[in-house]
């Protein structure tokens, strides 16, 4: 089955998904999954990890009934134009079964080196562009939307989410470029980063900056754990969704002595955790239902304890800003116990699944472990736990993987 073609055209998009905010990427995958419906016969039945990972979908869509955020299903008209998908919990299981069958249509895949090369290719212009966009956003942000102040903060959030694409995409790039090209390659790698911690400092994108830490970390997890590092990292990502408000409420503790001398933007997030812990309380098991923290509208002016620690244009603003930009914490809130250990249950049986990474080519393991350092540092930093294009890159990013682990051979020495 030659679905290499299809993941090709997919990743020609996505420096152009990445450039637009990344919130494209969901029909990209929407539109892979239907490919993989008409080219593919997922092989049945799934893996264990994808029945647990279902489930805990299917729990968090059935949350919304009871979640005061909850919104009608469909908004606008096909024939007008407007049409769109208002229910979160819909959209969150259609990307999940596009996803899956993404996924599932390259595990069977034919070698493909060229598709193989384009999506490699892909990832390097959108590197460039990343790398590039400290010096140039100014001009083309003011050439596409001109004036409007309200237009261009919109453009500039587009531009730090492009950054945080960028790293999802890099520890793809990276083993592949050190491994492959040997000397060059390294060469070329060292100047890839070097650029993108420029790019990241000066756009402020702190969660792609912290991700690049998190990729390195995972890499030198499994060099060590040659045999059980992937069980050791992605159980200890189960662990740390399962022990999250624990967790938290011990940093948050921790950090209380030093709190007075944090910037303030750090110590509004701790709060808003704190909030998001303590509302979690209210419905341990079930949780207060998808979407429903964007409810939750009280601002700094209801405690007048944190407000005297901030500038007075703090009054008006939301302790939990829409979400507390923390997937973990999110989760527990929304879903409660039965989703967060839905979800890390999951994660450890991906763990067993897996084979061993020295059964992986190294530019093939090391990118998987790449892949979930970065991604969970963002999944505790960046998006909301619904964001659709964070998951719908994630899921890209996986696809290349399991596209080139089917393509590539062993480099010559």
């Amino acid at each position: 089955m030659n679905y290499g073609p299809v993941l090709a055209a997919a990743f020609v998009l996505w420096p152009v998904m990445a450039v637009l905010g990344g919130q494209g990427f969901a029909p990209l995958v929407g539109l892979t999954g239907l490919a993989a419906l008409v080219l593919a016969r997922p092989r049945m039945p799934p893996a264990v990890f994808a029945y647990i990972g279902f489930a805990f979908v299917v729990w968090a869509a059935l949350s919304e009934f009871w979640s005061p955020g909850s919104r009608q299903i469909f908004s606008g008209s096909l024939a007008a134009g407007t049409f769109s998908v208002e229910a979160r919990s819909l959209s969150t299981v259609l990307l999940a079964l596009t996803s899956g069958l993404t996924l599932a249509a390259c595990l069977r895949a034919a070698p493909a080196p060229r598709a193989s090369g384009i999506v490699a290719a892909m990832l390097g212009v959108q590197a460039a562009l990343v790398i590039a966009s400290p010096y140039l956003s100014e001009i083309a942000l003011s050439a596409v939307y001109g004036e409007d102040s309200m237009r261009l903060a919109k453009g500039a959030q587009n531009v730090g989410r492009g950054a945080n694409t960028l790293a999802l995409g890099l520890p793809l790039l990276l083993p592949l470029l050190v491994l492959r090209w040997k000397a060059a390659g390294s060469v070329l790698a060292a100047l890839m980063i070097a650029g993108a911690i420029a790019a990241y400092v000066l756009l402020g994108g702190d969660s792609a900056l912290y991700a690049l830490a998190g990729m390195a970390l995972a890499i030198g997890l499994i060099a060590l754990l040659p045999r059980t590092g992937f069980r050791w990292l992605f159980g200890g990502i189960a662990g740390y969704i399962a022990a999250a408000p624990v967790f938290y409420a011990g940093l948050i503790r921790a950090l209380d002595p030093v709190a007075p001398s944090l910037p303030a933007s750090f110590r509004s997030r701790l709060w808003s955790w704190e909030t998001v812990i303590a509302r979690s309380s209210e419905a341990p098991f079930a949780g207060h239902g998808m979407g429903a923290t964007r409810s939750w509208k009280e601002t700094f002016a209801s405690r007048p304890d944190w407000l005297a620690q901030l500038p007075d244009s703090w009054t008006t603003y939301p302790i939990v800003p829409g979400h507390p930009h923390n997937m973990a914490l999110q989760m527990w809130a929304e879903t409660g116990m039965i989703g967060a250990v839905l979800a890390a249950l999951s994660l450890v049986a991906l763990a067993f699944h897996l084979p061993r990474p020295a059964d992986l080519s190294p530019e093939i393991r090391f990118a998987v472990a790449g892949l979930a350092g970065a991604a969970t540092v963002i999944f505790s930093f960046a998006y909301s736990l619904w964001n659709e294009g964070f998951w719908a890159s994630l899921a890209l990013a996986a696809a290349a993987i399991i596209l080139w682990h089917r393509t590539l051979r062993e480099p010559e020495a």
